[in-house]
């Protein structure tokens, strides 16, 4: 278990997560332009969140498409 952290408006926030999930997690908040070791607005935050909706969508719909496919085969 490993903890990620982020600082919120000058609120730290941490949670533990298994060790895989929160290097994506640091990962993907340092890609979102989310800094893990200093304050943040939560404008951040949400487009961090808005971007992984985003893909999850589009990951969705690929795997509707790759459905579709195989059904026709």
């Amino acid at each position: 278990m490993k903890n990620v952290g982020v600082t919120v408006c000058g609120n730290r926030y941490e949670i533990k997560l298994e060790d895989d999930f929160a290097d994506f997690i640091n990962k993907d908040l340092t890609e979102a332009g989310v800094n893990l070791h200093t304050d943040n607005k939560p404008d951040k935050l949400l487009k961090a969140y808005l971007r992984l909706a985003k893909q999850a969508t589009s990951y969705e719909d690929e795997i509707e498409l790759l459905i579709e496919t195989l059904d026709g085969l």
